[in-house]
């Protein structure tokens, strides 16, 4: 009997301990950081964002107009390049693990922005 208590005392603690891995978990995503960028004729804006490293990063592309270069949207370090449709938007998402500038651009590179990565 004895080693029965012993046994689900022993599992009450790993599943109080697991209730509290979950919470740190939901902490971090927290962290995640969402920026709207609006593509018109007159380029990106914000044209310039900063995040921090290892926190994920939700960029928000939206086209504005049809009568500018922005139908695709190039971040060439992350290797994305992603169509944008009229009015629609476009998530890119990454976690950045080493501070620096990320550059976009729209498909022929006459508007461009970029993403200043700092230490968390």
């Amino acid at each position: 009997m004895k080693k029965m208590k012993l046994f689900l005392g022993l599992a009450t603690l790993f599943v109080g301990l697991s209730g509290s891995f979950a919470f740190e978990t939901s902490v971090v995503e927290a962290h995640t950081r969402t920026v709207k960028i609006t593509v018109d004729k007159n380029g990106f804006s914000p044209s310039s964002t900063e995040v921090e490293t290892g926190h994920k990063v939700n960029l928000v592309f939206n086209r504005a107009d049809k009568n500018s270069c922005g139908s695709v949207v190039v971040i060439p370090k992350l290797k994305v390049r992603k169509t944008l449709p009229v009015g629609k938007d476009v998530i890119v998402s990454f976690t950045p693990t080493e501070a620096g500038r990320l550059t976009f651009s729209c498909g022929t590179g006459k508007h461009k922005g970029s993403i200043i990565v700092s230490e968390g």
